[in-house]
């Protein structure tokens, strides 16, 4: 099954594009899409708690925007 690229908009993976969702999947409500992203070797901020890995959240916005431009919407620790 083809995946098809999904933008991500601002935060540490800004204009990275990543083959994430097939184009069944990008039809699904959207509050099931988005995406953790491991920070990997982006500077992390100051304030992680020790044993946490911090991830970028990023999210589509409600329809009508477009299925594939995920947005950033902060940290989350793993």
């Amino acid at each position: 099954m083809a995946h098809v690229m999904v933008e991500l908009i601002g935060g540490p993976w800004d204009g990275h594009r990543q083959a994430l969702m097939t184009t069944e999947d990008l039809q699904r409500p959207r509050g099931e899409l988005g995406t953790w992203m491991l920070l990997g070797d982006h500077p992390w901020p100051a304030d992680v708690p020790d044993g946490c890995t911090p991830r970028a959240v990023y999210e589509p916005d409600p329809a009508p925007a477009p299925a594939n431009r995920w947005l950033y919407r902060g940290l989350t620790y793993t």
